[in-house]
């Protein structure tokens, strides 16, 4: 069996980050596709950098034997735009967090790729009231018309891990607010959570490398039997 090719969008990231450093230590190559990119490059990777813009107008050429997708990209929000996005902010988003993902995704099944992984988000519902959970819901219902055999869209809660840029301060108030909380959040609201982005990272690489067929949904009890690659 000849070894997989993987394309990874939003290697920048906190999940992506990790997906390129876990695909790094298994066979195979994998494609990172990225406007820019500061971090060494594995040495199973190629480096691809693009004008994520250059999507809309075919300019855009992958090779044609790619087996597996990996879709990590997503806009910088403020804590309160997960709850409510100004309509200034939702043009940008939709853009990072839906349309190039979804012109990627169309991309990659024309070049081959069968299996496909995506960073949703638990809570995703296309035709909510909340603006950043309907932009996810309607991507993943967009992936799923495109033809993939193997979908995974994985739905984590608040991310977990060291991030390159700052996200407010805010941030360490609302993570120590959900441990306390942990031990009370049963029933649906448990997958709300917080998770390692790493857990998230490797459960879409094992689901997306299988011989699944379908779709399959990962949420917070799914991201901790993960194994680690270390």
């Amino acid at each position: 069996m000849s070894s997989p090719i993987s394309l990874v969008a939003g290697g920048t990231g906190l999940v992506g980050s990790h997906v390129i450093n876990s695909l790094s230590k298994l066979h195979g190559l994998q494609i990172i596709l990225v406007r820019s990119f500061n971090s060494e490059i594995p040495k199973n990777g190629e480096l691809k950098i693009i004008n994520f813009d250059d999507l809309k107008s075919d300019k855009v050429q992958l090779r044609s034997n790619i087996d597996h997708v990996y879709l990590c990209l997503g806009k910088k929000l403020l804590t309160y735009e997960l709850g409510y996005m100004q309509h200034a902010s939702r043009e940008s988003f939709k853009l990072i967090d839906y349309e190039y993902p979804l012109l990627i995704a169309k991309l990659a099944f024309k070049n081959g790729a069968r299996s496909i992984s995506l960073v949703s988000a638990v809570g995703a519902q296309e035709g909510s009231f909340n603006y950043y959970f309907h932009i996810k819901g309607k991507l993943e219902n967009e992936i799923k018309k495109i033809g993939y055999q193997n979908i995974c869209f994985a739905r984590p809660g608040h991310l977990l891990g060291q991030r390159k840029d700052f996200r407010g301060y805010e941030i360490p108030i609302l993570e120590a607010g959900l441990r306390f909380a942990a031990p009370f959040m049963q029933g649906p609201i448990k997958n709300f959570k917080q998770v390692e982005a790493k857990q998230v990272a490797n459960s879409m690489i094992i689901s997306t490398r299988g011989q699944n067929k379908g779709e399959s949904y990962l949420y917070y009890e799914d991201f901790l039997k993960t194994e680690i690659f270390e």
